[in-house]
This record gives structure tokens, C-alpha cells and sequence, in this order.
């Protein structure tokens, strides 16, 4: 998250960090109030409670997501490099985020369906991900292997929850490997 100035940012900054690193369910808002140094009033002025600052967190965490493996991406200019660069982008991120794994995964074994808005949330960061997914293997190949393209985020997304098992990165770097070799084959040949 960005770095905090206003009362807002410090909350929203503070909160991600402490959903991200203790959970959203063991993140008391006093603990974020304190953390940031903001009045309570400063949060109900803001947020109105606890789920609307979830919500604000998770698009904040899409914005912040999307902009990093964008720019991974983007310093690319061969297809199938391009395609391969969300991993590279992963091979960077999971270390400094300390293999925590994926937020939108971590808030949604935390809400279940509790929280139907904020699970809403997770599933359109993890659809607006299937979709990018898609575009980068379109541009790959003339057919739109949807089929492929979907072989390649379910080993993205597996490569992270299996880096936050071992707390590793090899599986980032097998599942990069398989789509090398997925997208080298001919349709025919998977």
C-alpha cells in the first residue's frame, strides 16, 4: 500500500498491512487506529466500519497488484516473454511479501460467505487475473486457447498457494517450466 499522509491513507496502510501479515479476523480496530495514530472518529468518518475498510483494502490490494504485474509485463515485447512474466513477476513478490500468499485468497478462507461484498471482491480480482491471463495467451496464439489460457492461471495460482506451503520458490519456477512447455506444443500436443 501506498505511503500514508492523510488520516484515510494511514488507516487504509495500516489495516493492509495488519490484515495481510495477522488476518482480517485477528485485526481488532483499535489495533489499526493505534498503529496508525488516527482518532476513532478518523475511521467512522471514512470507513464506517470494520467491512468497509475489507472493501477499501481488497481494491486497494487489486489496484496495487494489477500495477505490479502490469509492469512486470510491460517491459516485454515478445508474446510468449510476456505471457512468462507473470511468473517472474511472483518469483519477486512472494519473497518480499514473506510467501504469505495470495490476499484475496488469505480474506476469503477468513469471511467465507460472511461477507458477501467483500467476497465479491475476490472473485473480481481473481476474474479481472483469468481475463489478463487470457489476453496474454491470445496474443500468443491466433485460436484463444481459452482452454490453455485457463491450464495457465489455475498453475499461477497453485504456484502461490504452494509457494506459501513451502515458503519456497520452486513452485513459482515448475509452474513457469510447464508453460514454457505448454505454449512451445502445438494444440494438439496437450
Amino acid at each position: 500500500m501506498a505511503r500514508p499522509g492523510n488520516p484515510k491513507e494511514k488507516i487504509l496502510a495500516t489495516a493492509g498491512r495488519l490484515f495481510y501479515e495477522q488476518g482480517y479476523n485477528s485485526t481488532g480496530i483499535n489495533q489499526v487506529l493505534e498503529e496508525a495514530g488516527v482518532a476513532k472518529a478518523s475511521l467512522y468518518s471514512h470507513f464506517g466500519s470494520k467491512e468497509e475498510l475489507g472493501l477499501a483494502y481488497l481494491k486497494e490490494a487489486r489496484i496495487e497488484w494489477f500495477t505490479g504485474i502490469t509492469a512486470m509485463v510491460d517491459k516485454k515485447t515478445d508474446p510468449a516473454d510476456r505471457l512468462l512474466a507473470i511468473f517472474d513477476f511472483l518469483e519477486r513478490q512472494l519473497p518480499l511479501q514473506h510467501f504469505k500468499g495470495c490476499r484475496f485468497i488469505n480474506m476469503l478462507a477468513e469471511i467465507g460467505d460472511s461477507q458477501p461484498e467483500m467476497q465479491q471482491q475476490v472473485l473480481e480480482h481473481k476474474r479481472k487475473l483469468r481475463r489478463y491471463v487470457q489476453q496474454l495467451m491470445a496474443a500468443i496464439t491466433d485460436s484463444g486457447e481459452a482452454g490453455l489460457a485457463d491450464t495457465i492461471y489455475l498453475l499461477f495460482e497453485g504456484a502461490i498457494v504452494e509457494s506459501k506451503v513451502y515458503k519456497e520458490i520452486w513452485p513459482v519456477k515448475t509452474a513457469k517450466k510447464m508453460v514454457k512447455r505448454l505454449i512451445g506444443a502445438t494444440p494438439g500436443d496437450y
